[in-house]
């Protein structure tokens, strides 16, 4: 059952501050503990793993990298990899070839979409670009809110997943859609299925213990020192309030398991004294509101991306629904105003380090 404690936690997985790999003696077998920071998709990545050759650590962290920086491309909405190029032939109405890869990105989205109630949309691509968050590394980028206007235009689009066909054809596959205003942007959910990705080819090369953690979403596999990966979860309030603690609470991770996290503190832009951050609620337009962040637990890292984001749009009155309908049983959300809503898994999983209001409600599933 979760517990609730004061006290600093000091043993949480950190950012590490070094790009070279690093490697710490971690038992007498010579196990050693490598890690490396990246820079890729936009955030920080650490990588770390755990293996009694140097050389087959390094050559999997290599690997890793260089599958990050080819994602981040061939996955980038707005670059000329394989979804920018999808984005610019969309508007022919036309079909067309792509990747393999792009075609089960758009598989595996419209399933959670129809899920999500519509609330996972990765079609609303336009919508998210009138925000600007394409631009959030910009420090002198001179954010404001998107035109009303503009804004019902792109809603009353009504760009949906289930807009793409897929269609088999003699020598392969080709998509179209039948809305010229759907733009692809797989924000949320590329990064999960990448870490799913880089997970893989851990095992691949003969890695079989490890945690690859993307700006705090990460999934882990096997265990550290013979016992789970202990996982800090932040405290959205901290970046307001540094006075506050920088970790709300903690959990312990098993072989496979992903852990994933969408707050209204990580990308967000301030304008005329209002918080603007990067979830849009595609029914509004706007940034979704009453939630300050949704924590997952999930064997599949794509799902919990996903769902992270689905339950944040769908705030307190539907995140159960919603979390039924996408197979999730443990969830742990943080209000606006600080209280903490567990549902009956997470909170049997969770340890909670600050003490706060707290609720736990059952998920159906």
């Amino acid at each position: 059952m979760f517990k609730h404690k004061t006290k600093s936690f000091n043993l949480l997985i950190s950012i590490l501050i070094s790009i070279n790999i690093t490697a710490c003696h971690f038992d007498n077998n010579s196990n050693k503990l490598y890690q490396q920071q990246l820079f890729t998709f936009g955030t920080l990545v650490d990588i770390s793993l755990i293996s009694n050759n140097p050389q087959q650590a390094q050559q999997t962290i290599d690997i890793i990298s260089a599958e990050f920086d080819r994602l981040h491309i061939d996955w980038h909405p707005w670059k000329n990899g394989a979804l920018g190029q999808v984005n610019q032939k969309f508007s022919s109405l036309e079909a067309f070839s792509t990747t393999d890869e792009i075609i089960e990105l758009i598989q595996q989205s419209q399933l959670l979409s129809a899920e999500s109630n519509g609330l996972f949309n990765p079609a609303i691509g336009k919508l998210i670009k009138s925000w600007q968050f394409d631009q959030i590394e910009d420090e002198n980028h001179p954010f404001k809110i998107p035109d009303n206007s503009m804004l019902q235009v792109l809603l009353n689009e009504k760009p949906q997943m289930q807009d793409i066909l897929i269609q088999s054809i003699v020598d392969g596959t080709q998509i179209k859609t039948t809305n010229p205003s759907v733009i692809l942007d797989f924000g949320a959910f590329a990064k999960g299925i990448a870490i799913e990705k880089m997970t893989t080819i851990l095992k691949q090369n003969n890695i079989h213990s490890g945690l690859i953690n993307a700006g705090g979403d990460l999934k882990v596999i096997g265990e550290k020192q013979n016992r789970p990966w202990r996982i800090g979860i932040k405290n959205p309030s901290y970046r307001q309030n540094p006075e506050e603690e920088k970790i709300l609470a903690s959990i312990d991770l098993h072989d496979g398991e992903a852990l994933f996290t969408s707050g209204d503190y990580e990308r967000f832009f301030e304008f005329e004294g209002k918080h603007y951050h990067h979830i849009i609620d595609p029914r509004s337009g706007f940034p979704a509101i009453g939630i300050r962040s949704v924590t997952v637990l999930s064997k599949d890292a794509g799902l919990a991306d996903a769902a992270s984001t689905a339950l944040f749009i769908a705030g307190e009155k539907q995140w159960q629904e919603i979390a039924e309908k996408m197979g999730i049983d443990a969830v742990m959300l943080v209000t606006i105003d600080g209280q903490i809503i567990l549902s009956t898994v997470m909170a049997e999983r969770i340890e909670l380090l600050l003490d706060r209001n707290t609720t736990i409600k059952p998920i159906k599933n």
